[in-house]
């Protein structure tokens, strides 16, 4: 593992544990003034048991039910903004989201970080998920694949709900803001008797849409979803405890706002004419924000997302004595999903024709050289697919506490079923414009061919009608695991832990490819095993109460699975686990009588068998496949700050940083090495290197991503605010506060040319508040950035060359919200 470059902070890190016995001595003086207020303490559960986050020797994030209220967060994207090391946005659609923590992203398939509702795993996107009744949330960072399980290797986030109390509550808000953004909730919980309590929440949200769609001049990215959860808590003794939580929702939203660069905008690597006429290959630089011109309703009328999710738990505590305690966590979930979206983004249909005088025309599609002129049907991409997934967990723990040695022991099973299918239907209309365009082009191209007769021969491309697929895929996923953890106080201040995990995971996959009126294809049938030992051991010591010192090792896999149909033609039917290995330096503190805290981590993580897309070929139809192209290595350093400073009453000081180096140390990229091979001639000369050198002869177009920028991963990251309160008279109080956001720019693919640029930030909130009612108005993005959230590499299908998709980012607005609690 590479440390050199981060020597200089390691150093740092070391010279402040030094200090830190000092500053705690000259902190307790009794000169010191008095505080307004000590920050108040915390307690997570991110090692599965109860503990205070400053006592807790991992780099975890919390954010409280108060800090949900007070800056109006709404989703796991407005988390991500307060989070330093954490990525998230809501981008293209609610349902493709693809959360990052510490650099360790991905383009397509499964994120390295998982979602926990209540201790219980759950699949898919959850940003528009009801935060009204949600007690607090822990974004823990780094590897916790022993604890945690499947798809942890980078982080996990765990939300953890309210439980009913002993007194009635209950709360009503309503809340109204730009872009015809409108949100109501309601929720009421309290005693059914002396051992049973209760509590409901239900939510509405809509959005009318934040850009305008040039193709109609109506606004595009509607967003519509609702959701009620309830949950019952009996406790009839001091001993037993049991908690069950039922949550249903559903979306319902429109075309995803995205614009397209066209291929005529790239700027860089000119070819020699043969692939595209002399346009560049690629864009290098800043992918600007365009205008959103889709033909949706042309292609695709009823665009958009809906489905329902359904989530089931079961969580019962029993103290066997005051050392033991067993639990018992079970989950149920069902998620059905359709996606219908025009997926070119662009406002043209049924291009159907091009001459292509040496090879398929753009760059990261690898077929052999040849001549001829194509004819297509439609080249206006439509998506529409199904997506039915159930899935069930069970885990069990027994815990114990015997003063000096603590721990737990458990085992836990998951099994996932998910079923996808192509859902396209495509009218007579289109039909029947689509012949009458092919058989017109077909004509005009015969003509092209007859007065140049380098052009080979005529190739129908799709055919004079819309292929439309059929295809299905059936997946199943089991994993077994059984896990443990144990602490040893070395000495009073002195505590080693290890925890360890063992897991078994099975996953087989059933594919069929059909085209609409023709015969479905031979079933496809593959099973992949992943097992492996997970460990994760941890010093920590505490040089006094104040202070917490920590090193960490940790090891974690990301799991492998399978490929489209596509791929497997094309010998590519798999891909292996991630592996992560992981060291973290940590430190914790609270200073100047409770009025500061700090947190500092410093982290070094390797990683092999990096998951990335590649372009595969089967026939002519090209889709993007995942594969373990090479290794990386990502380094760097997060700190949280809080301060209460007792010299201004009422002022709150939040600042969050986060540095990120992640970068490629081996590997080759089949689209790096097309896009630079200077002589464009699709021949097999290793103009780019190489990728089996002990191989006697030239044997790839590969080309090397060593020292390149992991895409979608920010070098830096801040969060900034400025609280200030103060109490009025009656109870009142009122408050104000201003939060300064950044990221630095991230890069589209491996290949760091395209990228989003810098984003800045700025939003603002104010309110009254008292026992009763609170009024809350707020804006955000206020400085008007623009920068898109994440840019994505595509394909112009009108004219098979690449180009660039991203969501633009949602203007300066405005809201104001009411509440009333009971």
């Amino acid at each position: 593992m590479t440390f050199c470059r981060f020597r200089s902070l390691a150093t740092r890190l070391v010279a402040l544990t030094v200090l830190i016995p000092g500053a705690a001595v000259a902190q307790g003086a009794p000169e010191a003034a008095e505080a307004s207020g000590p920050i108040e303490e915390i307690l997570v559960t991110a090692r599965k048991r109860t503990e205070t986050l400053q006592d807790t020797p991992v780099a975890v994030t919390v954010v409280t039910a108060d800090q949900i209220e007070d800056f109006g967060v709404q989703s796991l994207a407005d988390i991500s903004k307060m989070t330093a090391g954490l990525l998230f946005d809501s981008e293209f659609t609610r349902g493709a989201n693809r959360p990052v923590i510490r650099g360790q992203a991905n383009i397509l398939g499964d994120s390295g970080v998982s979602y926990f509702i209540d201790g219980v795993y759950v699949s898919g996107s959850i940003d528009d998920y009801d935060l009204d009744d949600v007690e607090r949330i822990e974004i823990v960072k780094g590897p916790q694949s022993a604890l945690y399980g499947r798809n942890t290797y980078s982080g996990a986030i765990n939300l953890v709900t309210r439980s009913p109390g002993d007194e009635l509550r209950a709360n009503v808000e309503a809340e109204i803001a730009g872009d015809e953004e409108f949100l109501v909730r309601a929720s009421i919980s309290g005693p059914l008797s002396d051992t049973l309590a209760a509590g409901l929440t239900l939510r509405h949200y809509e959005m009318g849409g934040h850009v305008k769609n040039e193709f109609d001049g109506k606004d595009i990215g509607k967003q519509e979803s609702r959701s009620i959860s309830g949950v019952l808590s009996f406790t009839p003794n001091e001993r037993l405890t049991a908690r069950a939580r039922a949550y249903y929702a559903e979306r319902d939203d429109g075309q995803p706002a995205i614009f397209a660069r066209r291929y005529f905008d790239n700027n860089c690597y000119p070819d020699d004419g043969a692939l595209y006429g002399g346009a560049g290959r690629y864009f290098c630089g800043t992918v600007k924000p365009g205008d959103v011109n889709i033909d949706w309703p042309v292609q695709a009328p009823g665009a958009g997302l809906t489905d329902d999710a359904l989530q089931l738990s079961l969580k019962v505590d029993y103290d066997l004595n005051e050392q033991w305690q067993l639990t018992y966590i079970a989950g149920y979930g069902e998620r059905d999903a359709e996606e219908v979206y025009d997926g070119d983004y662009l406002p043209t249909s049924f291009q159907v024709s091009n001459f292509t005088p040496n090879g398929f025309p753009f760059a990261g599609f690898p077929v052999p050289p040849f001549s001829y002129a194509y004819v297509g049907s439609m080249t206006d991409f439509t998506f529409a697919n199904a997506a039915e997934t159930d899935e069930w967990s069970q885990e069990v723990q027994l815990a114990f506490d015997a003063d000096r040695v603590r721990g737990l022991v458990g085992a836990y099973y998951y099994k996932q079923d998910r079923t996808t299918r192509d859902i396209r239907e495509v009218s007579d209309e289109q039909q029947a414009l689509a012949q009458r365009n092919w058989f017109a082009e077909f004509l005009r191209m015969q003509g092209v061919c007859a007065a140049n007769p380098i052009c080979g021969s005529m190739a129908p491309f799709f055919g004079p009608t819309i292929v439309v697929p059929r295809d299905v895929n059936d997946i199943e996923i089991e994993n077994a695991a059984v896990f443990g953890l144990v602490s040893f106080d070395l000495a009073d201040n002195l505590t080693a832990t290890l925890e360890a995990r063992y897991q078994d995971e099975d996953i087989d996959q059933r594919a069929v490819a059909q085209d609409l009126g023709g015969p479905a294809g031979e079933p496809v049938i593959s099973s992949a095993s992943f097992d492996g030992f997970l460990p994760r051991v941890t010093l920590d010591w505490q040089p006094t109460d104040s202070h917490l010192l920590y090193v960490t090792y940790a090891e974690g896999t990301k799991p492998g699975g399978f490929n489209s149909t596509v791929a497997i033609e094309a010998g590519v039917p798999t891909y292996d686990e991630e592996e992560v290995k992981s060291i973290e330096l940590g430190a914790k503190s609270v200073l100047a009588d409770g009025q500061v805290r700090a947190n500092v981590a410093l982290f070094f993580n390797e990683l092999t068998g990096y998951q990335l897309t590649q372009n595969v070929q089967a026939g002519q139809n090209a889709q993007s496949a995942t594969v373990n192209a090479g290794d990386a290595d990502i380094n760097g350093l997060e700190a949280e700050l809080l301060l209460n400073p007792s010299e201004i009453a009422g002022l709150t000081l939040r600042f969050n940083y986060a540095y990120t180096d992640a970068e490629y140390t081996e590997g080759f990229d089949q689209n790096e090495g097309v896009l630079l091979d200077v002589l464009d001639d699709r021949s097999i000369d290793c103009s780019t290197g190489d990728q089996f050198p002990d191989v006697d002869g030239c044997q790839s177009l590969f080309g090397s991503i060593d020292g390149k920028q992991i895409p979608r991963t920010a070098e830096h990251q801040m969060f900034a605010d400025v609280e200030y309160r103060r109490p009025l008279t009656n109870g009142w109080e009122w408050y104000a506060g201003v939060s300064y956001i950044f990221e630095s720019s991230k890069f589209a693919q491996v290949h760091n040319l395209a990228e989003t640029g810098d984003t800045s930030v700025v939003n603002a909130r104010m309110g009254l508040i008292s026992d009763r009612y609170s009024i809350r108005v707020f804006g955000r993005n206020l400085n008007g950035e623009e920068t898109a959230y994440n840019v994505i590499r595509y394909a112009e299908p009108s004219a098979f060359r690449r180009n660039f998709i991203a969501s633009p980012r949602r203007d300066t607005y405005f809201g104001i919200s009411l509440a009333v609690h009971l």
